[in-house]
């Protein structure tokens, strides 16, 4: 069967011909709209994987994204942890030219101390996909820049070192770097293990042997002293000497490792570890430990006191001369550099080079953080040397290392390391590693007994009633480019308490103290460090737990009282 074409005429060929026309109008808009659709979602596309670019970018090659381990203080105190925070980011590929100097503008308006010159010259960087206008922004900062729309600025996540306590413990704790890198202190020491994502997400954390609020009572009284004698600086530790524990342990001036890229060379300097000292009268403490370890003198020898020591172009001279013989015991009552001079002598080399070995007086501390200072000694041993070493002169050590030293003829004759680590040495037996005998050490406990608790002892102003406090006292001339400076001091106290069982070492040291009124302009060691101690004592050991004897004694009593009752 045949089909014929139809032919239209009129009316019909005319609406036809308006019903083809209208379909091909539709057709030309669907297809238009379709072409601005995917035109849209390309463009989507490309805006997105260009910023995903840029973010892999930042989390490839900049090690903030990571979290880091917390530093908690023996109490479990936070003392470093990692906190969320914002960057302001830019794409200056998709930002158009014509926009940018506005753009510039706007955002220095939001953004608190950056140029809108700096800020433009970022933008302007089209040879990148990826740029910083802003570490750290705030919340109010980023609503500011959302209200601006544009697509090629935006904010990635980073984790960030956040230091709850601040100054407090920071030559300890460290800090790190605006790439979450330890750059010093524990941060430094331990940044593999803070960075390590199986220790992170096991809860590991590192516990350190300092108690915060003791390091807080060391800090405010060395800063009050510091204040009060115009000081320049000063150091101060804090040692639980049966465990070897490190309590506390300060350097003046300190920094905010919040504020790391504020931190100067003065602030940033660890005097107890990193920093070296001849520390004068507090080695006659060691020096009398190796005479009497060595049996060269008893508490009762005597030496001849009764005028200036000469010997070569050099004269030895007493602070408060005796002007008369003493016995060893009051030589290191009256602290007097005559009779040690002649201690040192009648020792000789061999003996020094051999407990100073034992002390490690001789090589840098070791301890958990890498500011650690050399120490300095004579490369020949003259008499002249040996005599000055007696008294804390021609040698040139840290507070740390002569902290580690003094804990060992006093704990009962070990030497050990003071640890920055809770329970470091929980199983540790450190018998081996004998300095002195226990009987020394118990003689030299009496000694520095007397020199807290006899009125003309040196340290007298270091006295607590009830907690039994011993140590020594130290003033040294400060030895610069070769040169002493007989105005300028260094002043020291090592204490220790009870006596005749030391559970705690406290070391002050304050450089550079000027006279007052209140000291009758005196500057040394027992006017200036001991009485610092003696603050110290008498507000961390109620803190610890720990009352005076006589109290203890009231309580007893009161207790078997009423018992009885």
């Amino acid at each position: 069967m045949k089909i014929k074409n139809i032919e239209l005429n009129g009316e019909a060929k005319r609406s036809n011909i308006k019903a083809r026309g209208r379909l091909r109008f539709s057709l030309i808009c669907l297809f238009f709209g379709f072409f601005l659709i995917l035109l849209k979602v390309t463009h989507v596309s490309i805006l997105h994987n260009t910023k995903v670019s840029g973010i892999k970018f930042y989390q490839t090659h900049n090690i903030m994204n990571h979290k880091r381990a917390d530093i908690v203080d023996r109490n479990g105190e936070l003392l470093a942890t990692t906190l969320p925070f914002y960057d302001l980011c830019a794409n200056p590929k998709l930002i158009k030219n014509e926009n940018k100097k506005i753009l510039a503008k706007s955002i220095a308006m939001v953004l608190y101390n950056e140029s809108e010159e700096k800020i433009y010259k970022k933008l302007n960087n089209i040879n990148r996909s990826f740029v910083y206008l802003k570490r750290l922004i705030s919340p109010k900062e980023w609503n500011a820049i959302v209200r601006l729309e544009e697509p090629g600025i935006f904010r990635l996540k980073r984790y960030s070192r956040h230091y709850p306590h601040q100054k407090l413990a920071s030559h300890i704790i460290g800090g790190v770097n605006i790439d979450n890198q330890g750059i010093i202190g524990i941060e430094k020491n331990f940044d593999k293990i803070l960075k390590d994502k199986n220790f992170i997400n096991n809860n590991g954390q590192i516990q350190l042997s300092i108690d915060i609020r003791i390091q807080k009572i060391l800090d405010d009284h060395l800063s009050r002293t510091i204040k009060k004698h115009d000081a320049s600086g000063g150091a101060g530790i804090i040692l639980n000497i049966k465990q070897s524990e490190i309590l506390a342990m300060t350097s003046l001036p300190q920094f905010n490792p919040n504020e790391i890229h504020k931190i100067s060379k003065e602030n940033g300097f660890n005097k107890p570890t990193l920093g070296v000292y001849e520390l004068g009268s507090i080695f006659k403490s060691l020096t009398v430990a190796m005479a009497l370890d060595k049996n060269i003198v008893s508490e009762n020898t005597i030496y001849n006191a009764t005028k200036p020591l000469k010997e070569g172009k050099y004269i030895i001279h007493d602070y408060k001369p005796q002007k008369r013989p003493l016995k060893v015991s009051e030589c290191i009552l009256y602290s007097s550099n005559i009779c040690f001079a002649q201690i040192g002598k009648d020792l000789g080399e061999k003996n020094i080079k051999e407990y100073s070995t034992k002390m490690k007086l001789f090589y840098k501390a070791e301890i958990e953080i890498p500011e650690v200072g050399k120490p300095l000694f004579p490369s020949i041993w003259r008499k002249t040397n040996l005599m000055t070493f007696s008294y804390g002169h021609g040698i040139a050590i840290s507070p740390l290392q002569f902290v580690n030293a003094f804990s060992s003829i006093i704990n009962g004759g070990s030497f050990r390391y003071a640890t920055l680590i809770k329970g470091k040495y929980l199983n540790y037996n450190n018998n081996n590693d004998k300095v002195i005998s226990e009987r020394t050490s118990h003689k030299v406990k009496k000694l520095l007994r007397e020199v807290v608790s006899n009125k003309e002892g040196s340290g007298n102003k270091a006295e607590v009633p009830g907690y039994f406090v011993a140590g020594k006292t130290g003033t040294a001339i400060k030895n610069k480019y070769h040169r002493y400076e007989k105005n300028k001091n260094l002043t020291s106290f090592v204490g220790f308490f009870p006596s005749y069982n030391p559970e705690f070492l406290i070391f002050i040291m304050v450089d550079e103290p000027k006279p007052i009124k209140e000291t009758n302009n005196y500057v040394t060691g027992g006017w200036v460090a001991a009485p610092t101690v003696k603050k110290i004592i008498s507000e961390m050991a109620p803190k610890l737990g720990i009352i005076p004897k006589e109290k203890f004694k009231e309580n007893l009593q009161k207790h078997v009282s009423l018992k009885n009752n």
